[in-house]
């Protein structure tokens, strides 16, 4: 009995001490203030409801022009960069990278709860840089300034526009914010290789006409898919069908280095890639003549752009035939 009862009290000594420990912890204000610093700017399930975002960078030099403000529309599933009126197709890993940025719960610590604290870490309107994140139908699901950096120069103190709550984290949004309106273009010839398709294997037939030679003869070179070969219509011992694979990747994976007006009355060349896929679909890819750098235009079938291409570009894309031998 004597044993029983002393095991009874160890018990409950330890049962107290143990309730003891774990309201220390949960009413710690270490802990408890931990806690609190773990924050996300925007909320994870309104991800589906944004409809465009607006990046503003601050005018601080008055005698240069005002820095352009990037627009980026949602339309579907795509995403769009708006330029002059016209949109233009958008990385859309580059968007929902910044989006899951946004929505990511990290250390955001409180620096400051007083509006006297804005100018002097450049949170007011006028100096911050600021991000707006728009619902559907317009309505902002999120204002966000982003002001200077701190000592270390690795965190950024950052407040909602309608809030004098200052906190500070990881500078993980300046990539995106100051990298300008370019940096969010998709450039690819075929934007939606970004996702992988079209593929190597949906091409069925690619003609290639390129640029006329000095002659003034540029005959056309055929490649068209028997099942996992290529049988060509030009004179060549054997074929290397990888290589044909490979070219045909690199026109899919293509890219200019920018978006080109296309109300500027463009007079396409005869050098051209026509590819056939086994949908039925036709895209034909059309060229310009050089011009004195060396750049040309390229205009892709059912779209409205028009993209700027090097001159290294449009040579890679036009090799010799011999280039695909064995």
């Amino acid at each position: 009995m004597e044993y029983r009862k002393k095991v009874v009290v160890l018990s409950c000594v330890i049962a107290s001490l143990t309730l003891v420990y774990v309201g220390a912890i949960a009413f710690d204000p270490v802990r408890r203030g931990a806690r609190s610093d773990v924050y996300a700017w925007l909320d994870a399930r309104d991800t589906y409801r944004i409809g465009g975002i607006a990046i503003t960078l601050p005018h601080l030099d008055p005698f240069e022009a005002a820095p352009e403000t990037v627009v980026l529309s949602r339309s579907g599933e795509s995403w769009y960069v708006m330029r002059d009126g016209r949109r233009y197709p958008a990385r859309r890993t580059r968007v929902n990278d910044f989006i899951a940025e946004l929505t990511r719960r990290a250390p955001y610590p409180v620096r400051a709860t007083s509006a006297a604290a804005h100018a002097r870490l450049s949170l007011t309107p006028g100096e911050a840089a600021r991000v707006t994140v728009a619902g559907g139908i317009g309505l902002p699901l999120l204002d966000l300034l982003l002001g200077q950096s701190d000592l270390t120069g690795r965190n950024v103190y950052m407040r909602r526009a309608d809030r004098n709550e200052v906190r500070a984290g990881e500078d993980r949004f300046s990539a995106y914010v100051w990298a300008g309106r370019g940096s969010w273009y998709n450039l690819m010839l075929f934007p939606d290789s970004e996702d992988g398709s079209p593929s190597v294997t949906d091409v069925v037939r690619l003609t290639v006409y390129p640029p006329a030679d000095e002659t003034g003869e540029a005959p056309p070179m055929v490649f068209t898919r028997v099942a996992r070969t290529w049988d060509v219509t030009f004179d060549l011992a054997a074929v290397n069908s990888m290589r044909v694979d490979t070219f045909v990747r690199d026109i899919l994976l293509s890219a200019g280095d920018d978006f080109a007006d296309p109300a500027i009355g463009v007079a396409f060349g005869d050098s051209r890639l026509v590819l056939e896929f086994g949908d039925g679909s036709v895209t034909t890819i059309s060229f310009t003549e050089p011009d004195e750098n060396n750049r040309r235009l390229a205009s892709v079938s059912g779209t409205n752009w028009v993209y700027s291409v090097t001159g290294w570009m449009h040579q890679r894309l036009f090799p010799p035939a011999e280039n695909f031998g064995l």
